[in-house]
């Protein structure tokens, strides 16, 4: 107790005194502290790790291929086309290539900006909805979620959707409470939405027009701004898809980046029981009890005109997105980082009921004092990866270092898109072919230069045995990798 109270005494003259801020305009500033934190967190140690196989550096590797290529309108994967996903993250990621180099720091940057935009536009909607002390606490909350705060430093789409989305809804919000023209912005976050996640980037398309409705703003829809803000948004989509259509036709329609998911309700040969998106949020996202508590008092003030409209909103704002992952037939949990912004505003509801008025200023100190502190030591000390690297990192470093601009690199069996994209992005080199017998391989040739395989330790030591030695020159392996080049007869 004596150690409690002295803290205590230190404490109080920056707590109820003008000793760091003052006293009227103590409540900003702090909140200006804490984002500032948030800026370095986002941006600290995005270098530090090697990328993760599949998605981080599926991703990273299409906007190295966006430089390789010179095509800037068709996305690939190496050398062959993809409709993974819209090009807008590629081609940030390319852009910042350009400018700077190829290397893990500036593929996740594009994703540690719209993480950064999403924790300032979060703290500027909250508090035009309910004021400076609960825009305080979403930020609190959302930035005391692991789980959301590792997708700032993913080469991932979840984040840069979860803030157009963000910004879609503070738009409609300065909009419907006097400013039609926030409706254009509004229009321009529906397009961002769909070029940096298709669909699954456009859950204001219904959010949006619900609320209005629900409301009693329905002639909102017929306003002028309203209307030519979905038909900018159309327009600058219908830009890129409309000749992606047209040049490929139903294989784009299909693809992600078309309405395939749409018409085939997620993809076809996949399962998702519709509780399942609500159950990973409790796993993955510790506040989720505070945030249903707060969705509860949300909801019982519905009738209070004050509290009405940003119940409506939040409400819809978690749920639209929470039934259309329900309804896919995929599901991967980091789709609830976008539904993970609402939760976390319903859970800042919670703790304002909870923490009284003579509590907050304590709270709120003592909360940016520990939040310097950790945000401090993960600047200087070594932090574990948020995913594990890529297994076949040092097969890829070899072959940027023995590979030659006129060598073939050729895959024996194998997983293809594995190996393309790691030699895209860590070699500088896409995967020429995969050959899947020893016939097909025995008949590989090079102009000019060698032909180098990549093998598993088990394929290689059955192509041994239909191989002739003399044909085999091995250049380096590891327990699961074999890089060896194919002598001419």
């Amino acid at each position: 107790m004596t150690i409690i109270k002295r803290a205590t005494d230190i404490l109080r003259p920056f707590v109820d005194g003008d000793a760091v801020f003052p006293r009227a305009s103590r409540e900003a500033q702090l909140a200006a502290a804490w984002l500032f934190c948030l800026l370095v967190l986002c941006f600290a140690n995005l270098g530090a790790y090697v990328l993760p196989q599949l998605d981080d550096l599926t991703h990273a590797c299409m906007g190295v291929s966006i430089l390789q290529t010179g095509d800037w309108f068709t996305m690939h994967e190496g050398r062959l086309v993809s409709w993974l996903k819209p090009p807008l993250y590629f081609w940030l990621e390319a852009a910042a290539f350009k400018l700077f180099s190829v290397s893990e720091y500036w593929a996740k940057f594009p994703a540690a900006v719209c993480g950064f935009l999403t924790f300032l536009l979060v703290h500027k909607t909250v508090k035009l909805i309910y004021g400076a002390r609960r825009a305080f606490l979403a930020v609190f909350v959302l930035s005391t979620s692991l789980f959301f705060l590792r997708y700032t430093q993913r080469v991932m789409m979840d984040m840069p959707a979860a803030c157009v989305l963000t910004l879609s809804v503070y738009a409609a919000l300065r909009a419907v409470r006097g400013d039609d023209r926030y409706f254009l912005l509004y229009g321009l976050s529906l397009a961002l939405g769909y070029y940096f996640k298709a669909l699954q980037g456009m859950y204001a398309l219904a959010i949006i027009p619900v609320f209005l409705v629900l409301t009693g703003r329905w002639k909102k829809l017929f306003s002028p701004y309203f209307l030519a803000a979905l038909a900018g948004a159309l327009a600058l989509i219908a830009a890129w898809a409309v000749p992606q259509y047209l040049a490929h036709g139903r294989e784009f329609l299909d693809s992600q980046c078309g309405i395939g998911p749409l018409t085939a309700g997620g993809l076809p040969g996949y399962t998702n029981p519709f509780y399942r998106p609500l159950k990973e949020m409790f796993r993955i996202f510790y506040w989720s009890a505070p945030a249903f508590y707060g969705m509860w008092l949300s909801a019982a003030r519905l009738r209070d005109p004050a509290e009405r409209e940003g119940g409506i909103l939040l409400l819809l704002w978690f749920w639209v997105i929470m039934a259309a992952l329900s309804v896919s037939s995929v599901f991967g949990v980091r789709y609830l980082v976008p539904a993970l912004v609402p939760a976390a505003i319903f859970a800042a509801a919670a703790l304002d009921r909870l923490i009284k008025a003579a509590v907050y200023p304590w709270f709120q100190h003592l909360a940016c004092l520990c939040f310097a502190c950790i945000t401090l030591l993960t600047v200087l000390l070594p932090m574990p990866a948020p995913k594990g690297p890529s297994e076949y990192i040092s097969l890829y470093r070899c072959v940027e270092r023995v590979a030659a601009p006129k060598d073939r690199v050729v895959l024996f069996k194998g997983l293809v898109y594995i190996f393309n994209q790691g030699l895209t992005f860590y070699s500088g080199r896409p995967l020429d072919s995969q050959v899947l017998s020893p016939g097909e391989l025995a008949g590989q040739k090079a102009e000019g230069g060698r032909v180098l395989v990549i093998a598993a330790p088990a394929d290689y030591a059955g192509l041994q045995r239909e191989i002739p030695a003399r044909r085999v020159k091995e250049f380096a392996s590891a327990d699961n990798w074999v890089l060896f080049q194919l002598l001419d007869q």
